[in-house]
């Protein structure tokens, strides 16, 4: 079983999620979930240990690229936004 489908199976053991309702995971971000909406079960994601997750993941980027990357990808996504879509979130 793959990382994020034993992510999903835990939320679902965990009663983060009840056999009613769906989650949707950004691919590659595992690592950065910080938790999930207490409504409509959105996935958040700490945006610096997503950055993290982008640099480990292509080490031929630099930061800077990353941070655009990552900064760009956000953007689209509130943007685009779809009942379910995951949010990055700048922690403090």
């Amino acid at each position: 079983m793959d990382q994020k489908a034993e992510l999903i199976e835990s939320l679902y053991a965990r009663s983060f999620l009840n056999d009613e309702e769906e989650i949707i995971l950004s691919d590659g971000f595992e690592k950065a979930l910080i938790g999930i909406t207490a409504g409509d079960k959105i996935a958040i994601y700490d945006f610096w240990k997503a950055l993290d997750c982008i640099l480990q993941a292509d080490e031929n980027l630099t930061f800077d690229e990353a941070l655009e990357w990552l900064e760009k990808f956000s953007y689209i996504k509130v943007e685009n936004a779809e009942a379910l879509t995951p949010l990055f979130v700048k922690t403090l």
